[in-house]
């Protein structure tokens, strides 16, 4: 069985816009049958957070410019946007399966 990927999803204000993104972020993996933790921060909690807990994933809305430790960053504008959003997709389920995609 596959642990599960802890993931953080971030926005400017943490609230509107992660809520948004992290359900996508959620359907894309129930579809994939990948098991997850998501957890919405804002941008400015970010580090401290990764400090604490390092994920697997980062998806964000806002640059990031703090250090998350090598943790990979998706940007998700296009969850707004609804422009690209299936590369968005594909980049988070790249990242959390490692090199297993063909």
């Amino acid at each position: 069985m596959m642990k599960r990927k802890r993931i953080y999803v971030c926005c400017g204000s943490g609230i509107a816009t992660s809520t948004v993104i992290a359900k996508k972020v959620k359907d894309a993996l129930d579809k994939e049958g990948i098991p997850y933790i998501v957890d919405q921060f804002t941008v400015q909690q970010i580090s401290s957070k990764v400090a604490m807990l390092k994920p697997d994933l980062i998806v964000s809305s806002a640059q990031i410019t703090t250090d998350v430790q090598g943790v990979p960053v998706v940007m998700a504008r296009s969850f707004l946007t609804g422009i690209n959003k299936q590369d968005t997709i594909d980049e988070i389920l790249y990242v959390l399966k490692g090199a297993q995609l063909s």
